[in-house]
């Protein structure tokens, strides 16, 4: 009886620890991230922003500042979604973070004033400081991409008539509306699906990820009412069913890239919606994300799969990292969440082959994002 009591006692002054310790960190991160804001524009970033950088995959690998609101627009969205589970001054800190970072992106609207965005601001060269894509702006014009837009649009005040303009928009550049998609598997090739591009003249692109994001945003707007909306429903779930993510991550997301990523768009769609399709998949995805723990190397990866676990309501392990100097110091300076694959629009078996080559790929990094995704994790373990 004495054992048991004592056991009771050390379990509950162990919780108590760990939560005290968690409620620290992320005071301590939402203030990193509120002191690594800019808070007004330098010679490269917007105020608002996050900076970050980009690497070449190949020789020279020339490591410059990228001027891009993805993870700036990402982190927002991230934190959004935080906030109910925030209190008292995190809640505050939280909030002025999220209005400070919708500061920049008027930078990166259409110049039209449409409710679509660039990744780069509009305008502006793409590829800043990269050794010769920058002069070759003219030739591969940027354009808005649904990733960055459905982003911007989930974490700024926005309304019934953006948001159904930009889902028109989405239509009328899906898969077989303008041109036929080339670059995916068989199988898929005759779905109207989403397409990552809103510009008319793009190819048709599918991407896991983004697709994840997509309909993330259709169903927050209540506008999941279209057949690309059945589409692309479809197409996600048989790629969750056929384990796609898994066997063939690289082909079914150009941008995203790995397993670990791919299932964390994956489960945060499914956590924030029920998708009968989707959850009936759960035992198998829980146990592909507890393989991929036992492999994953990066510190990032070990985050974001047992966030992936937590949102699918299963146990994760602990995480044996309890001081942010101990995470700034760690492998996840490394991490390359996003990355651009040039041969993402490569018809098959050209795609498979150009996807592997890193002298054509770029890699991005962002160490605010990293702190983003670490925060998210303890606030769901919280939850949890």
């Amino acid at each position: 009886m004495k054992r048991s009591l004592f056991f009771l006692l050390f379990l509950s002054f162990a919780f108590c620890a760990s939560a005290n310790n968690d409620s620290l960190l992320i005071r301590q991160l939402l203030h990193d991230l509120d002191a690594l804001q800019l808070k007004v524009d330098d010679d490269e970033f917007y105020a608002g922003m996050w900076p970050g950088t980009r690497k070449g995959g190949g020789i020279p690998h020339n490591l410059q500042p990228d001027n891009n609101i993805f993870f700036t627009a990402l982190s927002a969205f991230t934190l959004t979604n935080m906030l109910p589970y925030l209190e008292g001054e995190n809640k505050i800190t939280g909030q002025k973070i999220i209005e400070n970072a919708t500061k920049a992106y008027p930078h990166f609207q259409n110049e039209l004033g449409k409710p679509f965005y660039n990744f780069w601001p509009t305008n502006a060269p793409i590829m800043p400081h990269s050794v010769f894509f920058k002069y070759l702006t003219s030739v591969f014009y940027q354009g808005e991409d649904a990733d960055d837009t459905v982003m911007i649009l989930m974490s700024a005040e926005n309304n019934d008539s953006n948001n159904a303009e930009v889902k028109q928009r989405m239509i009328e550049v899906s898969n077989l509306s303008i041109k036929k998609i080339n670059s995916t598997f068989p199988d898929y090739r005759d779905l109207p699906a989403y397409s990552t591009w809103l510009g008319y003249k793009m190819p048709p692109d599918f991407d896991f990820g983004v697709q994840c994001n997509i309909l993330y945003f259709m169903y927050q707007k209540q506008l999941f009412n279209s057949k690309q909306d059945t589409a692309t429903l479809q197409l996600i779930v048989d790629i969750a069913k056929t384990r796609k993510y898994m066997l063939r991550p690289a082909y079914i997301s150009s941008y995203y890239v790995t397993s670990a990523i791919e299932l964390y768009h994956l489960t945060r769609l499914m956590a924030a919606f029920s998708i009968p399709e989707l959850d009936a998949l759960k035992p198998q995805i829980i146990a592909d994300i507890h393989t991929l723990l036992e492999s994953s190397k990066n510190l990032m990866d070990q985050i974001i799969l047992r966030t992936s676990l937590l949102r699918l309501q299963a146990k994760a392990p602990p995480l044996e990292i309890y001081a942010v100097s101990d995470f700034e110091e760690s492998n996840q300076q490394d991490y390359i969440y996003f990355q651009a694959r040039p041969a993402f629009w490569y018809p098959t078996p050209f795609k498979q082959i150009f996807l592997h080559l890193p002298y054509i790929n770029s890699y991005f990094y962002c160490p605010a994002y990293n702190k983003t995704l670490w925060l998210e994790y303890l606030v769901e373990k919280g939850k949890s």
